[in-house]
């Protein structure tokens, strides 16, 4: 059952996140370098799980799988790049690529708490490297539907970076460390959603999908106040910004269709 196990888990990546496709437009390059925002808070999240011995397997599993996803968005988009001669845009990759090696091999040693601040410096790191590709193609774009891809994209990306801030700070001894940074992340999640809701792009099934990230969110904001009151929950947040996740990355999906036939000037 196991060999099934995982393939019906890997086959669940792919449709949920709908990549592996090949990248033909500025809405889908903000689409999938968005994503890259997102598997690198991921990635840490997952291994620091894995680290505290909360669903080992299945956390080792989407850390495989979300390192794979990474590098197979990264190599699309290189050849967008190419495909729309962009220098830039592949000097952004080449950044990015170095980054994410030094990166990924802290994966390879077993857990350790003390090795936390390197680990969350380089997911960091990956994060704004990434930022800077999505911000380059918005650019490019310069379409609001655009802008609402990379902002619906980067709300995938905070799920993961608030479970991965929850998830460090219940590996750390020190539990206000990284207290700031997730009120922070918290606090922009709530800022961006509201933006999401109230644009006058949303069709009926964008703003019915945004209502229910609403409401995962708010269930979600009780677990921050249990951290506050001393009980960590990670297994929960993990859950609940996993559901948000794929809320997220869906709605994201439905804006670039948006964009695809809007090309309304910002």
């Amino acid at each position: 059952m196991q060999p099934l196990s995982y393939l019906l888990s890997a086959l669940l990546l792919v449709f949920s996140f709908h990549a592996y496709a090949e990248i033909n437009t500025l809405s889908q390059a903000i689409n999938e370098s968005g994503r890259l925002r997102m598997l690198s808070q991921r990635v840490a999240k997952a291994y620091i799980l894995s680290g505290l011995d909360i669903q080992p397997e299945k956390s080792q599993r989407q850390l495989n799988e979300s390192k794979t996803l990474f590098e197979t968005n990264l190599a699309e988009l290189r050849q967008f790049s190419s495909s729309i001669n962009k220098p830039i845009i592949d000097s952004h990759i080449e950044s990015i690529e170095q980054i994410w090696g030094t990166y990924t091999n802290m994966f390879n040693v077993h857990f350790n708490a003390q090795h936390l601040p390197e680990i969350l410096m380089l997911s960091d790191a990956t994060l704004l490297a990434s930022e800077e590709l999505v911000k380059q193609l918005e650019s490019l774009s310069n379409t609001s539907s655009a802008h609402l891809v990379s902002i619906a994209g980067r709300q995938r990306m905070l799920s993961q970076r608030i479970a991965k801030l929850y998830s460090a700070m219940s590996a750390s001894s020190d539990k206000n460390l990284y207290a700031g940074e997730l009120l922070l992340a918290v606090n922009e999640f709530d800022s961006a959603l509201n933006e999401l809701i109230q644009s006058k792009r949303n069709t009926n099934f964008v703003s019915y999908k945004l209502k229910k990230v609403s409401s995962q969110w708010d269930f979600s904001k009780q677990g921050f106040k249990a951290l506050d009151s001393g009980n960590s929950t990670p297994l929960v947040i993990a859950i609940t910004t996993e559901t948000i996740l794929q809320q997220m990355d869906d709605i994201t999906d439905l804006y670039e269709e948006i964009d695809k036939t809007s090309q309304s000037p910002l």
